[in-house]
């Protein structure tokens, strides 16, 4: 039996031209880029030429397009360096209660320092923008709001969160996760209006251990990696060549073909969603029509999800619990729980994510593997 793979939101399969981009970078192109010699040189040129795409592909410019080692270094840089920067302004941090862990523990480490944190609810996936309203003043420092949810696939109107600083002239940097968005929805930083974005490599069939931070030109920001003053001073260390280059591949493969891909996926979303609910009617959905084309969330009540995760596995269909950054570790109440939902629901909650190589087919076999489940669990 093929293997299954529908846990796309964990990580997705690298392109095969980005791997081969990888392995000519390892075995070709592997001088260092601040050398002055010809392999230095052509190994820096591929790290521009990456800039230029994924900037591009923001409707950025080059030089507002500092790597990292993927989202959650993203996240921690665009956070403690907009916070750290800019203290004199104030020191208040708002967000919202169904951030990843890479934002809401970045902003716990702040508030050891002193800094506050006000958290926006966001019942059933919508954000709460009178709260947001209410929570903005002129003593915020910054404002971090995902894009898209990584558990429900629900969608936050980040634009609208901008237009709230601007109406309340408050001072507040914006900062956007925008990992699970990246390559699955259409914007720019102009069209959600932020100031500093979060996008990883290998949620787009690029390597892990690549990512990159927008940061809006004139943004005033701290860096707390010194060294030999990489990535203009904001991000020192040798640069991970590679997997730059094979992330520029990525992001230029993905983004020539997003329309079809995903219409794709909204269709395989739509399909699963109504196979769901044909076939299993005790099952909860979590997702909606109108979140994110990859992502369906459902809860099987009165089943452990990891018991459902580890039957599936034994026939090669591979979906997810939880967010696996963090399906080892929990403290406090789940991201689905913040989003409005009761601690059963969120137990034997089941997340299927989708990329354009996932056809309905699959879907039907793995809708037959839960139905067999569900009938020999209940006898």
């Amino acid at each position: 039996m093929p293997e299954i793979y529908l846990d796309n939101c964990s990580t997705t399969k690298p392109y095969p031209d980005v791997a081969k981009k990888i392995v000519k970078m390892l075995t070709e192109v592997y001088g260092n880029p601040s050398s002055l010699h010809r392999l230095g040189k052509e190994s820096k040129m591929e790290i521009e030429i990456a800039r230029r795409i994924i900037a591009k592909s923001l409707g950025a410019e080059t030089n507002e397009i500092y790597f990292t080692s993927g989202g959650t270094e993203s996240a921690n840089l665009a956070i403690k360096g907009a916070c750290l920067a800019n203290s004199k302004r104030g020191n208040r941090i708002v967000t919202t209660a169904a951030e990843h862990p890479a934002v809401t523990k970045t902003i716990r480490d702040l508030k050891k320092q002193g800094w506050e944190a006000t958290y926006i609810s966001a019942p059933h996936g919508e954000l709460d923008l009178d709260e947001m309203e209410h929570a903005i003043d002129d003593k915020t420092v910054l404002v971090s709001a995902m894009l898209v949810n990584n558990e429900t696939g629900c969608i936050f109107p980040v634009n609208k969160v901008k237009e709230i600083i601007k109406r309340k002239q408050s001072p507040a940097l914006l900062h956007c996760d925008a990992v699970q968005a990246y390559g699955k929805l259409n914007f720019t930083a102009a069209s959600i209006g932020a100031d500093l974005i979060s996008v990883s490599a290998h949620k787009i069939h690029g390597p892990k251990g690549a990512g990159s931070l927008y940061v809006k030109k004139g943004t005033n920001m701290f860096t707390s990696i010194l060294g030999g003053g990489q990535e203009r001073g904001l991000r020192s260390g040798t640069e991970n060549t590679p997997a730059i280059a094979g992330f520029g591949e990525a992001v230029r493969i993905t983004f020539s073909n997003s329309e079809k891909d995903i219409l794709h996926m909204e269709k395989l979303r739509d399909y699963c969603i109504d196979a769901i609910r044909e076939q299993i009617p005790s099952a909860v959905i979590n997702s909606n029509n109108f979140g994110a084309p990859h992502i369906v969330n459902f809860s099987l009540p009165g089943f452990t999800n990891k018991k459902v995760v580890e039957f599936l596995d034994h026939r090669d269909i591979f979906i997810s619990s939880a967010a696996a950054c963090k399906s080892n570790h929990s403290r406090g109440p789940s991201a689905l729980e913040s989003l409005g939902l009761s601690r059963e629901l969120a137990e034997s909650a089941l997340r299927v994510s989708f990329s354009h190589h996932n056809t309905k087919g699959e879907i039907d076999m793995l809708i037959e593997a839960l139905v067999d489940y569900y009938r020999q669990e209940k006898g």
